[in-house]
């Protein structure tokens, strides 16, 4: 049917930097996604909207940025009844749709699968007792959008004896590692893979859009810390030896309490490049559930990140607290239905985006979404735009934790433009800085003079954030989620 809409879907690498990504392509260890890239679009220069879960997948799903759709730490960390969602601009035009995430942020709760028929995300076992959850510990929800009371309710108190289990063996990984690796040499199956459900329930949620079209979002969660030996690969006993010496605990280098050592470091950078390694097989295993279908040629494909990784640059380690090159340059690639991959020029792309450029694929152009967001085509995103990426600190809840100087460091609302070869941040003291880029995309910065131009762009955003009440919401909720 040469006028059918095209299946939309679109997977979410967690954590995935752009950088690092590139590199594991070029040194021949993604052989997926090497023979597949002459079908898919790269936006080389695309930049996330935030700096952790949940406002970064908010702005993939509204087209808006998080000072406009609220779901960041200053109002809550929640995405509310508004803006309008891409499942339910898709659902009203006929397809069925459902959220498979690895992520337990991307959930009803927190208002991420407004829009969708299905849901099922993951939780605390998914991620640390890999080779026993065969299953996702949350229920496969049928008509997402009716559950939320039910999850809201329930929230805060489900559980909390397994969430403070799964917390402890976090400061443990080694420990959880071994499990998984005896688990898996009893059970006969790999221990590296971070809910083992997902392409089961990918499989069933293409199979429900029968002969109509389906929009099906997958979030896979391998490349998020706590990182396993080899992420869960074969591995040297003696390797994995030097592996259970590591220390990488975030809630505790948050807190300033322990901060992982070069060596912590450079075990944490190896096992991340072998999850990129996993998840390039995962992503064999999607494309073969479409083709086995018939539903490749047809499909509009996404593969990006919600935001990227630190590993010790500029002093910062893990996600979530700053906008450096490493946490907001995240992989775009898309296959347009039919289409020829290449390598996109022009300027630069950001996830916001995405709603504009899908709802154009299916014949859907009226305004989505931010008015500066564009359909991205081949031809790549227009030069002289500005595109944006926030931090917004921690949670108020999580403040209060926090020694005085270690919060005055870390709890910092800042957003960065990026816009030609120039990137500029600007901080909530009104502290401004801009960077250069050569003509190379993924090119290192260099110290510029301040653009005042994307200066005067950003400070009335900033000030929009800063006005907003504090707000404990999002930490007594994410108490009884086990992430």
């Amino acid at each position: 049917m040469p006028d059918a809409p095209p299946d939309v879907v679109i997977v979410v690498l967690d954590c995935v930097r752009a950088d690092l990504f590139d590199e594991e392509l070029a040194a021949g260890h993604l052989p997926y996604l090497a023979s597949a890239a002459p079908a898919f679009v790269r936006y080389p220069r695309a930049v996330a909207p935030a700096s952790w879960t949940i406002p970064s997948h908010a702005s993939l799903f509204t087209g808006r940025y998080p000072w406009d759709h609220g779901a960041h730490y200053k109002s809550g960390a929640i995405l509310g009844s508004s803006p309008p969602t891409l499942a339910e601009r898709l659902r009203g035009r006929g397809y069925r749709t459902a959220s498979i995430s690895a992520n337990g942020y991307v959930q009803p709760g927190t208002g991420l699968t407004r829009g969708f028929d299905s849901a099922v995300w993951g939780g605390d076992r998914e991620f640390f007792l890999r080779v026993v959850a065969d299953r996702p510990s949350c229920p496969v929800l049928n008509g997402a959008d009716a559950a939320v009371h039910a999850i809201l309710d329930r929230a805060p108190t489900a559980a909390s004896w397994r969430v403070g289990a799964m917390r402890a063996l976090s400061r443990f990984t080694p420990v959880c590692d071994a499990l998984n690796r005896l688990g898996g040499h009893v059970r006969g199956r790999s221990p590296a893979l971070v809910g083992s459900w997902i392409e089961t329930e990918f499989a069933r949620a293409i199979d429900a859009a029968g002969s109509g079209p389906a929009f099906a979002f997958v979030n896979l969660l391998e490349a998020h810390e706590p990182y396993f030996a080899d992420a869960g690969l074969p591995v040297a006993l003696r390797d994995w030896l030097a592996f259970a010496r590591t220390t990488q605990v975030s809630q505790q280098w948050t807190r300033g309490e322990n901060a992982p050592s070069a060596r912590d470091l450079a075990w944490a950078r190896r096992d991340y490049r072998s999850a990129l390694r996993v998840l390039d097989g995962r992503l064999r295993s999607l494309s073969d559930v479409l083709r086995s279908r018939g539903r490749w040629d047809r499909a509009l494909v996404v593969i990006t990140s919600d935001h990227g990784q630190a590993f010790g640059e500029d002093g910062h380690v893990y996600h979530r607290l700053r906008l450096e090159e490493g946490i907001t340059r995240v992989p775009l690639w898309i296959k347009f239905p039919g289409g020829v991959g290449t390598v996109a020029g022009g300027g630069w792309a950001t996830l916001a985006d995405l709603p504009t450029t899908v709802a154009a694929a299916v014949g859907a152009p009226e305004p989505f979404g931010d008015p500066t967001t564009v359909a991205l085509t081949p031809g790549g995103p227009p030069v002289g735009r500005l595109v944006f990426a926030m931090t917004d600190g921690v949670s108020s809840n999580e403040a209060g934790t926090l020694p005085p100087g270690r919060r005055a460091e870390i709890d910092r609302v800042q957003i960065a433009a990026y816009g030609d070869g120039r990137k500029t941040v600007v901080d909530q003291d009104g502290a401004a800085r801009s960077w250069g880029f050569d003509s190379t995309p993924g090119s290192a910065p260099t110290t510029i003079e301040v653009d005042a131009t994307a200066v005067a762009e950003i400070r009335p955003k900033l000030e929009a954030v800063l006005r907003l009440p504090p707000t404990t919401t999002v930490s007594q909720r994410i108490a009884g989620w086990g992430y």
